[in-house]
């Protein structure tokens, strides 16, 4: 847009000192910027703007809308937990999660819910903990949701129902992003909610005579927390059909093919074996380039190339290369030594 040159004999500038003509001036293109359309007070996130217009622009992707964190605040840490439920502890880089109610069948209530989002919310805040492994006590992984709870919904406003849903899906979402590695440890059936909580996770390996089942049409209720995991992780949607639709209950080599599990040993000793295993694994593995990796995994799965996508991976990789952990690998391969990173071994407490 061209603008009127000043004109030095215009009354409204003639004689007046250069401050008042500044603000006679930027008076005057604040006017025209409206008159153009222009809303001069909004602030764009990204892109040109009047201040800066050499700036470049991005499209938001769809993903980037935020989540809210948790409603409620943590009532813990792993240095003073108090849930019962479930047990925290952190050992050598390495977090492990416990389900305590095996005699319960470690059923899913707000009790667990709220243990489990301490637990994930003080894992946010642990640079340290590089693999979070997630375990169970007792017969079951766990049973879902309390049938005694979920039938005490009826009894609840529609307000207070959605907040525990809500709790969960978080719960679903905030432990899938993680930046550490995750493992479930299956050493017995899952079902309903907590094949959700399964999906969530970045491995699962699981023993042969765990069995893993979604039951919730056959009660006339809906798995809305856990079916975006469910499909993310099952290879083909037929098979998500027939788990949540259908209430298939899956052995663990089926549920292998199908995508939830990813390996199936003999027992739970075989279970700490391949656990012990990935943590070796994990060990060489540098943290940063770790949580970059499943960033990336999470921001574009099933969606389209474009050149947005491209600007991200492109940005997020010159991050990389610049950061003191990427220089430290190249030059410990260059040296022929480990990388800082590996020089403890990743272990349970």
């Amino acid at each position: 847009m061209a603008y009127m040159t000043l004109d030095p004999d215009d009354p409204a500038y003639r004689g007046k000192t250069w401050d008042v003509v500044e603000k006679a001036l930027n008076e005057r293109e604040k006017y025209m910027q409206a008159v153009a359309g222009y809303d001069v007070e909004y602030e764009e996130d990204r892109g040109p703007s009047w201040m800066d217009p050499s700036k470049v622009q991005y499209s938001k992707f769809p993903w980037e809308e935020e989540i809210e964190p948790f409603d409620k605040p943590a009532s813990c840490t792993a240095k003073n937990w108090k849930h019962t439920c479930l047990s925290y502890k952190i050992g050598n880089q390495c977090a492990t999660i416990k389900f305590t109610k095996g005699a319960q069948n470690n059923f899913l209530d707000p009790a667990m819910l709220d243990a489990l989002q301490d637990a994930i919310m003080d894992l946010k805040n642990q640079p340290k903990v590089r693999v979070v492994i997630i375990r169970s006590e007792g017969k079951l992984f766990s049973n879902g949701f309390d049938p005694k709870f979920l039938q005490s919904e009826t009894n609840l406003s529609e307000k207070d129902i959605v907040a525990i849903q809500m709790q969960f899906a978080k719960i679903l979402y905030y432990l899938s992003t993680l930046h550490q590695f995750t493992i479930a440890l299956i050493q017995g059936s899952a079902m309903g909610a907590a094949v959700g909580l399964v999906c969530a996770c970045d491995m699962v390996v699981s023993v042969k005579g765990a069995f893993f089942a979604m039951s919730e049409t056959k009660l006339g209720a809906v798995a809305t927390t856990s079916i975006p995991y469910i499909s993310r992780r099952i290879t083909y949607v037929k098979n998500v059909y027939q788990l949540v639709l259908a209430g298939a209950s899956l052995s663990a080599e089926t549920a292998k093919d199908y995508g939830i599990v990813n390996e199936v040993v003999d027992d739970e000793k075989a279970l700490d074996a391949e656990a012990k295993q990935l943590c070796a694994k994990m060990t060489v593995c540098a943290p940063g380039a770790v949580a970059v990796t499943k960033e990336v995994i999470i921001n574009t799965i099933g969606v389209p190339p474009s050149s947005f996508m491209m600007n991200y991976v492109a940005s997020l990789l010159k991050q990389v290369r610049n950061s003191p952990e990427s220089k430290g690998g190249i030059a410990s391969i260059q040296a022929k030594k480990k990388p800082v990173w590996a020089d403890t071994p990743i272990a349970e407490a």
